[in-house]
């Protein structure tokens, strides 16, 4: 009987112990969010040299510079009911097909303290002509290169304001004070057509403005029988306005006269600057303290428009 029973539990025990090692299959679906954060830095540096060897003699040469240097310090405008109008019309070439061929230079101003200036550099080589004088002695002769040479440079810097000097002012800036101003335009209209050449034209109506127009070019003019030529071309172009003020009519917050005007500018180019052949350059300004400026240089080496260097 003992041993019946103990064989029944020794039974039970074991079926428990295989209960317990069984395999168990679980199922489950799980929901995850999760934010991703990218964050990259990219810096390039990139460093080009170029070196350009000319291994030529040139026969001759065109050089041509210009410069424009425009200030303007200090000045103060107090122009009280003083109107102004700028009018270009049917001029410079007008819209019905008359227009002007060569060089065209205009300047308009009826405002005060402007500074304007229109400047036009121009070179080109020629060949020896027939029956010129030698050159004067001790001046050696011309190279007998095969080629042409052609280098141009123009440069314009204008500054309009206070002039600084180790921090501290030298020159007081440009003030403008003016009320009860109806209206200040300036106005082109049917005008800068049709013409053939260089056109530079300034139109200012306002106060302290600084303009100019530059052109500079030189030009190699070679045979058809030569090696090609050299053309270097140079610009450069500054400006500056600095501490400037206008206080025109209610633009001063602090002023008690209620009875003060408010200044309408108006600047308008219509049916005009069309047409044209060349090189056009025009600056208007109806405002105050500007500074405005086209600046063009151009280095050419024509090749079959002229003689061989040194040649009759």
């Amino acid at each position: 009987m003992k041993k019946i029973l103990y064989m029944g539990v020794a039974g039970c025990a074991l079926f428990i112990a295989n209960a317990a090692s069984a395999d168990v299959n679980i199922l489950a679906n799980i929901n995850k969010t999760q934010d991703i954060t990218v964050s990259e830095l990219v810096t390039i540096h990139k460093t080009v040299n170029i070196t350009a060897v000319v291994d030529i003699t040139p026969g001759k040469a065109a050089e041509a510079q210009g410069l424009i240097d425009q200030s303007n310090y200090d000045n103060e405008a107090c122009g009280n009911c003083a109107e102004k109008v700028d009018s270009i019309v049917d001029s410079i070439g007008a819209a019905d097909g008359s227009g002007n061929t060569g060089i065209v230079n205009v300047n308009q101003s009826t405002g005060n303290m402007n500074n304007q200036g229109n400047s036009v550099s121009v070179a080109w080589d020629l060949a020896r002509p027939p029956g010129a004088p030698p050159p004067p002695v001790g001046v050696p002769p011309p190279a007998t290169g095969n080629s042409g040479f052609a280098h141009a440079q123009a440069h314009v810097d204008q500054k309009n304001g206070e002039f600084l000097s180790g921090g501290e002012p030298v020159l007081e800036p440009n003030v403008v004070d003016t009320i009860n101003l109806l209206f200040r335009d300036a106005e082109i209209s049917g005008s800068i057509n049709h013409n053939t050449g260089i056109v530079n034209v300034n139109q200012s109506s306002g106060n302290m403005n600084n303009q100019g127009n530059q052109l500079v070019l030189a030009v190699s003019l070679l045979g058809t029988t030569q090696g090609g030529g050299v053309a270097l071309s140079e610009a450069d172009l500054g400006q500056v306005t600095v501490g400037n003020s206008a206080q025109e009519s209610d633009s001063d917050p602090t002023a008690s006269d209620s009875d003060l005007i408010g200044i309408n500018k108006s600047v308008s180019i219509s049916d005009s600057i069309s047409n044209n052949i060349g090189v056009v350059n025009v600056n208007q300004a109806a405002g105050n303290m500007s500074n405005q400026a086209n600046n063009v240089s151009a280095a050419v080496v024509v090749i079959g428009s002229g003689s061989a260097p040194g040649a009759p």
